[in-house]
């Protein structure tokens, strides 16, 4: 049977990147029912909307913005508060520990993929949707521990007990990198649109192509895409 699903929809590479594997398997796993976009009071949200928008047209998924602004309104995060400076990390610097995990400090959001899961969970049930997709990865997951495979196992077991259909998370990408991310993506029959991707932290016209994400995506386009190195 075809799994229904609503997916967590930021506009970032790794979450279009599972919706656009999940149109390319469709017949296989199903469409998405909803693709979710959460403003939850950051810098980058009328970035992460517009580009959340363009995809979900691309694909043809009905596409909804869930407000979430109290989340921000906790404070804490660079992410969320223009008061604090986001951290810029030279490229060479991504293979630093020590500097990736106090950059992940300086924009954690306090529970924030646990919100967004739950919110997106509940939408599945009211939708009798079976799952909820969601961008995750390898890379980031090594300072960010909510977007592992361990917790993505551990917020199912809880999902089984919270939702009366039993929702699931799942990601076609936890066990990637960005760099087999965009590998991937390259071989799909329908070409993924790069240039839509927003991965900034910043919530600008155009990256700021210092703080860590678009560190990140960077590094991935320009050794595995550079024919759309230009436009990231």
């Amino acid at each position: 049977m075809r799994k229904k699903t609503v997916i967590l929809l930021s506009g970032g590479l790794d979450s279009a990147a599972n919706l656009a594997f999940s149109h390319h398997r469709a017949e296989v796993d199903g469409s998405p029912l909803l693709a979710l976009t959460a403003d939850y009071g950051q810098r980058a949200a009328p970035a992460e909307i517009r580009a959340a928008q363009v995809f979900a047209r691309y694909y043809d998924v009905p596409h909804q913005v869930v407000d979430l602004k109290w989340l921000g309104a906790l404070g804490g995060s660079a992410l969320t508060e223009t008061s604090l400076k986001l951290p810029h990390l030279e490229r060479a610097q991504l293979n630093e520990r020590l500097v990736t995990e106090d950059s992940a400090r300086s924009v954690w959001v306090p529970n924030r993929n646990g919100v967004l899961i739950h919110v997106a969970a509940a939408y599945a049930e009211r939708l009798q949707a079976h799952q909820v997709l969601v961008g995750f990865n390898v890379e980031e997951a090594a300072t960010f521990p909510d977007n592992s495979l361990d917790y993505l196992e551990r917020v199912n077991q809880a999902l089984e007990l919270s939702t009366a259909t039993h929702i699931q998370v799942f990601s076609y990408t936890v066990q990637w990198n960005k760099n087999q991310i965009v590998s991937e993506l390259k071989k799909l029959p329908r070409r993924f649109p790069f240039e839509t991707v927003w991965s900034c932290y910043e919530g600008s016209f155009s990256p700021c192509l210092a703080c860590e994400s678009c560190q990140r995506l960077s590094r991935a386009i320009s050794e595995l895409a550079p024919e759309v190195s230009s436009v990231i």
